[in-house]
This record gives structure tokens, sequence and C-alpha cells, in this order.
């Protein structure tokens, strides 16, 4: 282990379960994403869809999202 990390250890002792379990929620959540990001440079991953909605499309075929754009800036008083 370099001293860096026996540092980090070292840092950790003594801290109570609910201050340890903040901290492992932020390196999951921010540290472990950014090195699987730097890794993956290479490869791009496809898109997964999550949930419910897996594999189903929102919008029917042939729908123009943006038809109705203008009568939506309308009623929220957005100026163009």
């Amino acid at each position: 282990m370099s001293a860096l990390q026996n540092q980090v250890v070292q840092s950790l002792e003594g801290l109570s379960d609910e201050s340890l379990e903040f901290i492992l929620d932020m390196i999951q959540r921010f540290v472990k994403p950014a090195e699987n990001q730097l890794m993956e440079t290479g490869t791009q991953k496809k898109g997964r869809k999550l949930g419910i909605l897996k594999g189903e499309s929102l919008i029917a075929d042939g729908y123009d999202l943006d038809a109705c754009n203008d009568e939506i800036a309308e009623m929220f008083g957005v100026d163009k």
C-alpha cells in the first residue's frame, strides 16, 4: 500500500459508521464513475434504458415534437 493510501486509511480510523457510509457513498458516486469513464474512453457503451420503460418508445411514430413550440412559448410568455 502506498504512503498516501496508508494516510487515507489512518484518517478513516475512529470515524462513526454513519460517517464511513457517507464517505463510501461519495466514493461510489463520484470517484468510481470518473475512473470508469477514463477506462472506457476507447470503447463507448451503448446507452441502455432503465426501469419500466425499458425498450418502449414514448413518442408515436411520425409525431412532431416541435409542432406546438409556438403555442407553448405563448402560454408561458416566452419572447421569440
